[in-house]
């Protein structure tokens, strides 16, 4: 299947469930909070992070890690309020499945000046290894517009994860000019990075 039908026809699957988990067997977990319109408390309407779900299912598929997504609006928003059950269940998987490494999968308005944002709370969430292996793997694919903790350092998902011993995370900000369906070929460069990432990952682990 091309690329292009692929990650479509995973963005546009529909789920009952308030939230899903599709394990792998590496020690991966890709989350995608926001992948519904949201209510926000002042009643005006947050859209969804478009192909956020896309791109977490077709990592779990193709590459072997596990995804966790928010499939609907249950009126807590999981990267802000600590009461929210996916945030809960997170780090229940997390704890049972000896996750690693967590990256929290947004998406940015194209105004931003960068391609994508890594949030790792000034750097202190994750191992600066990881940090530059996955910014490497961008730059290897032509993504190269990358900022550190500027303006998002890692929302709610990013700070309750940190808290646990020897899990890594990080908050994944990913530009709407590089999840727009009239650009594919630089979503599937995205994927790519991802991919290659992950091959990395895993080779280290497994040394």
């Amino acid at each position: 299947m091309l690329f292009n039908d692929e990650i479509n026809e995973l963005e546009s699957l529909k789920f009952d469930e308030d939230y899903i988990i599709r394990k792998g067997t590496l020690p991966i977990l890709f989350t995608a909070p926001h992948t519904m319109e949201q209510i926000k408390e002042d009643g005006s309407i947050k859209p969804s992070e478009l192909f956020t779900k896309g791109i977490a299912l077709y990592l779990n598929k193709h590459f072997d890690v596990s995804c966790m997504i928010k499939i609907k609006d249950t009126g807590l928003d999981a990267n802000r309020d600590n009461r929210d059950e996916f945030k809960k269940e997170l780090i229940r998987f997390v704890k049972n499945n000896n996750i690693r490494l967590v990256i929290d999968l947004h998406g940015s308005k194209r105004d931003r000046d960068y391609d994508v944002e890594f949030g790792t709370l000034n750097n202190l969430s994750a191992d600066f290894s990881t940090i530059m292996e996955l910014e490497e793997s961008f730059i290897e694919n032509g993504i190269n517009n990358i900022v550190h903790n500027d303006p998002f350092k890692g929302g709610a998902i990013t700070q309750c994860v940190y808290g646990q011993n020897d899990v890594d995370v990080i908050q994944l900000e990913i530009n709407n000019r590089l999840r727009d369906n009239k650009n594919i070929d630089k979503l599937e460069k995205l994927c790519k990075s991802l991919g290659d990432f992950i091959k990395q990952y895993k080779e280290y682990i497994n040394r």
